[in-house]
């Protein structure tokens, strides 16, 4: 009898082993589905090892299989590594903060929506690389250094990504707050350590806020360190290898010293986005949840505003739309933008399009801007 409860209770702990084990994992997959979805792709690989090793351990069948992919997945990694330069990256002395931040495998995510000069400078930039040979011949290199200029918000910092994402090249990026020193001299020998490291690996090398770093040497409001910069900046951006592609962005071309215009090859100007442009922005994040002719009307409401506002305001409205359940077509005329800067043609199709969709004229004329009695005047006429 004392054997027999013995075993019952063996193989009730078993039990609850097992049941254990199977709760366990499924929080291991909730997490590792959170690390998943938020892009965290390291954390999702040291996750998905872990789990491995422990499924190894209760599936004894599975352990070749398992083995075989953790070898797999090593020596992916290792090519991976290899491809993209696995140096580490440079650190401030103090600090030990990365003066850095390098993606790999750049993406853009969306489609770039530029004016057909700027994106006409852009792919000139990838034809002179994939031509290279020939300008070889002629005696000449591909474009090694270029300056973004712009308002913020009108994709300077995108297209530096795309080009890196275009060229196969890690991206990297300057940090600033790591960079920028309180200590004399810091500053310029931790810019120092990052152009000697991007120079050394076939990359993109962002230098954002440029004027940051690059201001006028007549500033009398400045210290004599970040006036020694501009020297070495203008002596880096002259030596960059042609296998490299400095890119700089500023949103104060004002700032910059005269000295450091001349020296790249080539300066591209960033405007704001025409009605043209704003309308293929809108159709890519829309697509058809509205239609085409509230799309040219909003269009022109939305003229002078950046591709980050246009783009921070229709997520903001897709996102009320999905909590709320109210219809796009209602919210999207709802955009906190100044809207006398629509026509009054632009407006009445507005309010058509909302009449269409049942509202009310009290909320059409809220919505336009325009009074009820010019809704009513118009209307008789359509």
């Amino acid at each position: 009898m004392p054997q027999m409860c013995h075993y019952k209770n063996v193989k009730n702990m078993e039990k609850r082993n097992k049941v254990a084990q199977t709760v366990d994992m499924e929080a291991q997959f909730v997490h590792l589905a959170r690390l998943a979805l938020a892009g965290r792709a390291n954390d999702v690989e040291l996750l998905s090892k872990r789990i491995l090793n422990r499924l190894s351990d209760s599936r004894p069948d599975l352990s070749n299989e398992i083995r075989n992919v953790l070898k797999e997945s090593a020596e992916a990694s290792e090519i991976a590594r290899t491809k993209a330069g696995s140096s580490p990256l440079p650190v401030d002395f103090d600090s030990r903060l990365e003066l850095l931040k390098r993606e790999n495998a750049p993406s853009v995510g969306v489609h770039p929506v530029w004016s057909p000069e700027v994106r006409n400078e852009l792919e000139t930039l990838l034809t002179e690389r994939e031509r290279s040979d020939e300008l070889s011949l002629a005696g000449l290199s591909p474009s090694r250094s270029v300056l973004l200029v712009g308002p913020p918000g009108l994709g300077k910092t995108l297209a530096a990504r795309w080009l890196a994402q275009q060229l196969h090249r890690p991206l990297l990026t300057l940090d600033l707050s790591s960079v920028m020193s309180s200590f004399l001299g810091k500053t310029g020998s931790n810019i120092r350590v990052v152009l000697d490291f991007a120079r050394r690996q076939p990359s993109v090398l962002l230098l954002d806020e440029f004027d940051a770093i690059a201001k006028r040497r007549d500033d009398t409001a400045e210290v004599g360190e970040l006036k020694r910069l501009v020297t070495v900046l203008i002596q880096a951006i002259d030596e960059w290898p042609a296998d490299g592609l400095l890119v700089a962005a500023t949103n104060h071309p004002e700032l910059l010293d005269p000295a450091i215009w001349r020296r790249f090859d080539r300066v591209i100007e960033f405007p704001f986005p025409t009605k043209d442009e704003i309308e293929e922005l809108l159709n890519d994040l829309l697509g058809e949840s509205v239609t085409s002719a509230m799309i040219a009307s909003i269009s022109s409401i939305l003229v002078g505003k950046s591709h980050a506002d246009i783009t921070r305001e229709v997520l903001r409205a897709k996102r009320h739309a999905v909590l709320t359940g109210e219809e796009m077509s209602a919210l999207i005329t709802n955009l906190s933008v100044k809207k006398e800067r629509g026509t009054l043609k632009d407006r009445l199709v507005l309010a058509k399009e909302l009449r269409s969709k049942g509202h009310s004229e009290r909320e059409i004329s809220q919505r336009t801007g325009l009074s009820r009695q010019t809704l009513a005047k118009y209307r008789v006429q359509e």
